[in-house]
């Protein structure tokens, strides 16, 4: 026959080692969550590492774009301004062509003027008439020069001042710099895996 003591000895046993089954069973399934929690973790990291590193491969394009536009903008500029010094180099040469034309004709006048052989303070006038004659059309020539410059410079600057502006519009587009992702700790302590960067391939 069993004693009361001897059922209970035995049912505390018997709970024992129910007890620790199910002690068991929890570390079991604690540590597969932990893992999961883990392997999670690792997945969500190396997403935050590929976001980075399309970001930063997004960025260098733009940054590129926008040098490519810079050098554009500047070859543009350069070619404006050679274009405004061909333009007075032209109106240079064509007033220069043109003082010729005037200085001979004014030589031509006063020979004219001296081959009749007429003398007196008339001849003097008409000699003097011929000079100012030349000396206003040589004016003129001089202004058409500065005014040929005056238009050089102004078109220069405008290709600047546009140059210039495009630089600080494509400037403004620029995006804020790239930062580098905050990755997440190992759920319980343990060790994680890194996340790897693919840069370009």
């Amino acid at each position: 026959m069993c004693t009361p003591i001897a059922i209970s000895a035995a049912s505390l046993a018997v709970s024992a080692i129910g007890t620790v089954a199910n002690i068991q069973q929890a570390n079991a399934a604690a540590r597969l969550q932990i893992q999961q929690q883990r392997q999670q973790t690792e997945v969500q990291n190396q997403q935050l590492a590929n976001q980075y590193t399309g970001e930063v491969a997004a960025q260098q394009a733009q940054t590129m774009a926008f040098e490519r536009q810079l050098l554009n903008d500047s070859n543009a500029a350069n070619k404006a301004h050679t274009q405004e010094q061909l333009k007075l180099k032209e109106a240079r040469t064509k007033a220069a062509f043109k003082s010729q034309e005037i200085y001979a004709k004014s030589i031509g006048a006063k020979g004219s003027v001296l081959a009749t052989g007429a003398t007196g303070q008339s001849v003097g006038l008409l000699a003097m008439d011929a000079d100012r004659q030349a000396g206003l059309k040589q004016a003129q020539q001089d202004a058409n020069v500065e005014s040929a410059a005056d238009a050089a410079a102004v078109g220069s600057e405008v290709a600047f001042n546009q140059k210039q502006s495009a630089t600080n519009q494509a400037f403004s587009q620029l995006a804020v710099p790239v930062q580098g992702p905050q990755f997440s700790g190992s759920p319980g302590g343990g060790p994680i895996s890194q996340p790897t960067y693919n840069w370009f391939d």
